[in-house]
């Protein structure tokens, strides 16, 4: 059978739901890399159909390139949206085909824009909107991968102007992947393209899906059990790089997505003075 047919017929998308820990790890970086694992033949098929087109079709991508539609329907990538989205989540009908060829220079940090999508602010704290850039090709540094901040989506209405305004950060992470990968961004993660080098085209599709109904229960494979542990890296573990003064607002800000994407506030409180305890001692004077 044609690796097209075995996509579209595999609807085992619930087997590929996201565990505790994957939940966890995409609320404190923000995103996550999905390697589908399906034949190169796609890819390569997809590649061809978008150096055929004349111009870009922009919100009509998949209308010209009707394959594309067997990667956003993929097990991997719906267990995924499902899990962080909610199982009754929607593509949105904006999409749009990047084509970077070679001497492309590198974007401005940026978050993408919120016009004519229906939200009205940044959402620090929860999850009602994931961008999903599908690569065709594999992407090396030198064809011009996608620059991250993780963390970024944690502090969306943090100094935008500053961080705008900025070369490279050096904690920042550039994906590069191999073809057929997605890359699956909280909506409001500062990223930015990267100059193409390579002497090769760089295409890479987005697509948009939104939430469309409030958590009332964990939509991931979830386990009870795990609940401590899970509590304790929210409140301990940061994406490399936040700003030592922003670790409250962004344990804050991690919890409150969890809790919030749980349907309750599920994580465990431990609550504990860590101001307490014995008075301080005089240092000892080393001339003694």
């Amino acid at each position: 059978k044609k690796w097209s047919n075995l996509m579209t017929n595999n609807k085992d998308w619930k087997s590929h739901l996201l565990s505790d820990d994957q939940m966890a790890q995409f609320i404190i970086n923000g995103y996550m890399i999905l390697e589908t694992g399906g034949a190169p033949t796609i890819n390569e098929t997809i590649i061809k159909e978008l150096n055929k087109l004349d111009s870009n079709p922009g919100d009509l991508v998949t209308d010209s390139v009707p394959l594309l539609k067997e990667i956003y329907d993929h097990p991997k990538l719906r267990g995924a949206l499902a899990s962080l989205l909610g199982h009754d989540y929607k593509i949105n009908t904006h999409r749009h085909c990047h084509k970077n060829p070679s001497g492309s220079r590198s974007q401005t940090w940026h978050q993408d824009s919120l016009d004519n999508i229906g939200f009205h602010k940044r959402h620090n704290e929860y999850i009602t909107q994931l961008l999903v850039m599908y690569f065709p090709q594999t992407v090396d540094k030198t064809m011009g991968p996608t620059a991250l901040i993780p963390g970024s989506h944690l502090l969306s209405n943090h100094n935008t102007d500053r961080t705008a305004s900025q070369g490279n950060f050096r904690h920042q992470v550039t994906a590069e992947l191999h073809a057929g990968s997605l890359l699956i961004l909280h909506y409001d993660i500062w990223h930015a393209g990267t100059a193409n080098t390579s002497g090769n085209i760089r295409y890479m599709v987005k697509f948009l899906y939104d939430r469309m109904s409030k958590p009332s229960e964990p939509s991931w494979d979830h386990h009870e059990a795990n609940l401590f542990e899970i509590t304790k890296t929210l409140d301990s573990k940061r994406a490399t790089g936040i700003q030592p003064s922003l670790n409250f607002k962004i344990k804050l800000n991690q919890r409150n997505m969890w809790n919030n994407l749980y349907g309750s506030n599920s994580a465990v409180e431990e609550y504990y003075d860590r101001f307490s305890g014995s008075w301080p001692k005089a240092p000892q004077e080393s001339n003694k």
